[in-house]
């Protein structure tokens, strides 16, 4: 029997309990994997402290974790390209990364060279980007402006924006070490240059992408 991180009622860190839960089987077009590395989000925290019960009431078990990364060991009957003892990245609308076991139907496989700990973190931050960029329908040759940038899913946005061949552009408080040498090329802090003026004339009628995923057009 697999155990997992359970929240045993909405409060501070000290509701998780680490404890047995039954093994989750996988349905028809899911995965289960053995979890290596899971991702702790600004969400899952709401979630514990209750902010969100409206929204996201307690699964059960109550297994909190929207990312997760690990290896395959059981898969749906109308599973495909993928095998037991594959290693993969996936997100978890339905929560249940903060355990042994996790059931998934949203993955992708880990490249080897990405560590498990990166593979982990990015599930749910890249969904948020690509969700947005698809709504957005972000053609090549626009323009794109990227409000509040200086996080996971504002570097994961400009990069592919970039990628998709349009002209990225992101706004942010204060510079950041380490970041992407793509990314880092386009960013204009907000105490040098205000945003708009930094784009005036590049426009295109979708040019404004705000990092909590709201459309402005």
């Amino acid at each position: 029997m697999p155990s997992a991180c359970v929240v045993t009622t909405y409060g501070p860190p000290d509701v998780l309990e680490w404890t047995h839960v039954p093994m989750p089987e996988p349905s028809e077009r899911q995965v289960r994997i053995k979890v290596r590395v899971s991702g702790v989000g600004p969400t899952d925290l709401k979630i514990r402290r209750g902010d969100l019960k409206a929204v996201f009431p307690l699964p059960k078990p109550a297994v909190l974790g929207f990312e997760t990364a690990g290896v395959v060991d059981a898969i749906g009957s109308e599973v495909s390209g993928v095998a037991v003892g594959d290693e993969v990245a996936a997100w978890l609308p339905s929560l249940g990364g903060y355990g042994e076991c996790a059931l998934a139907a949203a993955w992708t496989r880990k490249p080897p060279h990405v560590t498990w700990n990166d593979a982990g973190a990015l599930p749910a931050s890249v969904e948020a980007a690509v969700g947005v960029l698809r709504q957005l329908e972000v053609a090549d040759g626009e323009t794109l402006l990227i409000l509040g940038a200086g996080g996971s899913v504002g570097l994961i946005a400009t990069q592919l924006a970039i990628r998709q061949g349009a002209q990225g552009h992101r706004s942010r408080r204060r510079a950041r070490r380490g970041a992407h040498p793509r990314a880092r090329s386009h960013v204009s802090p907000l105490r040098e240059q205000p945003p708009l003026q930094r784009t005036r004339g590049r426009r295109s009628s979708r040019c404004d992408l705000r990092c909590r995923g709201q459309r402005r057009t």
